[in-house]
């Protein structure tokens, strides 16, 4: 295991995109928003491939930084983003999302054993067992509401309660998930997966919640790299945010809260019912 090399998961719509820009801004760090095309990953079922591939790409990108100071990354003008939606809305009544991924350039100096953090939601969490064997292993958790809310403004596969892929590499959320033919119940079986997931395989340490992260300026970051204990950015949260449908958010908000998930194992009925006021 080479523990300088970090693979960073969590909630789509967590923060961790995010945590990639703040961690970005520190020495010997590089941070990339979804470098892997993981359609090459599509048909497979079985995990040691994919550790495999992840391994290899993370031994790639090292090359490529140290020989041409270039990495692979989701970006925004050469930058990681610190959000990969914009706050416009497109004609489908949905964010765009704006960060295409490509080649950036990486000029601050770099020592040999600088620490490459690459993440990805949905994959890297199906298969986190396995990771972990292999690599250190962050995730990132946020307030169940503020994600239902999220979800509700993107185009990604949550918003319609899909999981295709990653219901191939965990048998038992597609077995959980299948039967189930009501939208908003589907969002809450996989959100409940991804708590659950991160509750039983990463030690408590090593799941960070997005409020702690904008609390602290970004300081609470320093779980997955040390230096960003001298972060002292200027952060705005983001889980009562205008552009949430404010029916659509009790709707759901009373949704959540009749509902059993181990969400609550990391967020009070509390702090959800403060989002719901005004």
């Amino acid at each position: 295991m080479n523990k300088r090399n970090v693979i960073l998961t969590g909630i789509p719509r967590s923060g961790t995109t995010l945590a990639c820009h703040l961690l970005q801004k520190l020495p010997e760090t590089v941070a990339l928003h979804e470098p892997v095309d993981l359609t090459v990953y599509r048909h497979l079922t079985n995990h040691r491939p994919i550790c495999e591939g992840i391994g290899r790409f993370f031994d790639e990108m090292r090359d490529s930084i140290e020989t041409r100071q270039i990495a692979i990354s989701r970006h925004s003008d050469g930058t990681v983003p610190d959000n990969p939606f914009s706050d416009e809305f497109s004609e489908s009544g949905l964010r765009k999302h704006v960060n295409p991924r490509g080649e950036i350039r990486i000029e601050k100096a770099l020592g040999p054993d600088f620490l490459l953090v690459i993440k990805q939601n949905q994959i890297f969490t199906a298969v986190l067992e396995s990771l972990i064997q292999h690599f250190p292993c962050h995730a990132i958790i946020r307030n169940p509401l503020s994600v239902l809310g999220s979800w509700s403004t993107v185009a990604i596969p949550a918003h319609f309660g899909l999981a295709t892929s990653v219901e191939r590499l965990d048998p038992g959320l597609a077995e959980r998930i299948e039967p189930i033919q009501d939208a908003v119940e589907r969002q809450l079986c996989l959100l409940s997966w991804y708590y659950e997931k991160y509750l039983r395989v990463l030690p408590q340490e090593s799941i960070l919640r997005y409020e702690d992260i904008v609390a602290t300026g970004g300081k609470a970051l320093r779980i997955v790299a040390p230096e960003a204990a001298q972060l002292n950015e200027r952060l705005e949260t983001k889980n009562k945010n205008k552009l949430y449908d404010a029916q659509l958010l009790r709707q759901l908000g009373s949704r959540l809260l009749n509902s059993g998930g181990a969400y609550w194992d990391f967020y009070s009925r509390e702090s959800v019912e403060e989002l719901l006021r005004d």
